[in-house]
């Protein structure tokens, strides 16, 4: 069974990293406060798509403490096989510039890391995701000095040693030790929270204190050091903030408000949904329009979006942003509504041995065309 928050959490994270990798087309004399959502949006994005992860394969797991050694065995090798298709689609998207920092191979790192975790107790996760929380701010600075100043230089970004080094602790914006622990999260609230109206409202408080707190540490860590580095203290506590308010604010009102509300809230999410049903296929969707948009801006030609120096022209720019937007959420709802499972959800499914090869052609079935509720009503 589908969990139509869940989905609706995958929908909102593509629809952030959409927005964040159109924002460029934009110009500088958006309001600020629309400024401040962008970058919301942006930060939110890459912890929500792992913190979802986790969560989504907790669930799977909450009856694995009574599966036998070779069903848990075909779930790990099917978590692994998924976890390499994701890095070899990452970087195969990433050899033609599309203005995108592709996530996907990073977040297939993050899967294979976690693999020794999926059969161990909640206590495991957590033990571990506060381990890497406290340390990772502390290794990705001794990273980075490293890098700075050693003789380290790589010709090719596709050499081993510099991927696995960018993977893990010297990307620019995802890194395994700051992406880890959110995913090590997500197994933690699969297990507790999830279908909990108490504490899902304590996740969303918690939420709103560490982005708060994010404030402060950010603002202390630009007046000490001229700078708030990317995957610090206040970036971390920014990052994960910023998802637990995402994932359980939809839960709240998608799952524990009052019927109305539910309803109301379930017809203008369908889009989300339907998205976060194939978060996978839209994600590469929008990463090859992008990378068509800008094979065409690096002519350096004038064109009915840019201008000389890619001024990029209004209100084109903001129609572009749009259009993709839209194409995305109309390719997700036709697809779901006719065809059931995302393409490529179909052939990962198959790859990783979960489904057979007969699938990828298969029709449609009435849970593939639609979500079921996440939770039951609540009482009273």
């Amino acid at each position: 069974m589908r969990l139509n928050s869940l989905d609706v959490v995958r929908g909102f994270a593509i629809f952030a990293m959409i927005i964040a990798h159109t924002v460029v087309f934009l110009d500088d004399r958006e309001p600020r406060a629309l400024e401040v959502l962008f970058h919301f949006l942006n930060d939110a994005a890459s912890p929500l798509f792992a913190l979802v992860i986790g969560v989504t394969a907790g669930y799977q797991l909450r009856e694995a403490s009574r599966w036998d050694a070779r069903r848990k065995s075909f779930f790990a090798i099917s978590w692994v096989i998924k976890s390499i298709v994701l890095i070899l689609v990452g970087l195969l998207l990433s050899i033609n510039f599309s203005g995108v920092l592709i996530v996907l191979d990073f977040l297939g790192i993050m899967m294979l890391a976690a693999t020794p975790f999926l059969f161990l107790p909640a206590a495991w996760s957590a033990g571990a995701a506060l381990v890497f929380l406290a340390a990772a701010p502390i290794v990705n600075e001794a990273a980075r000095n490293w890098a700075l100043t050693s003789a380290f230089s790589p010709t090719s970004m596709y050499n081993p040693t510099a991927l696995l080094l960018d993977w893990t602790v010297l990307g620019s914006a995802y890194r395994l030790t700051n992406l880890l622990p959110m995913l090590l999260i997500g197994f933690l609230l699969a297990r507790w929270q999830l279908g909990d109206l108490r504490r899902t409202a304590w996740v969303f408080g918690g939420g709103a204190v560490l982005l708060g707190a994010s404030l402060l540490m950010r603002r202390w860590e630009e007046a000490t050091t001229g700078v708030a580095q990317s995957g610090s203290y206040g970036d971390e506590a920014r990052d994960l903030g910023l998802a637990l308010l995402a994932y359980a604010g939809i839960q709240l009102l998608g799952d524990f408000s009052g019927e109305r509300m539910r309803t109301w809230f379930a017809r203008l999410t369908r889009p989300l949904a339907d998205m976060g049903t194939m978060a996978f296929t839209i994600y590469c969707l929008h990463v090859l329009i992008l990378t068509a948009i800008w094979s065409q801006l690096l002519l350096g030609e004038e064109n009915w979006l840019a201008g000389p120096g890619l001024i990029y022209r209004q209100p084109q720019g903001v129609l572009t942003m749009v259009a993709i937007m839209v194409v995305c959420m109309l390719f997700a709802t036709l697809w779901r509504r006719y065809l059931g499972v995302g393409p490529l959800e179909r052939v990962i499914g198959v790859l990783s041995l979960r489904h057979p090869p007969e699938t990828l052609l298969a029709v449609p079935s009435a849970s593939t065309r639609r979500s079921e509720p996440a939770l039951p009503a609540p009482r009273g």
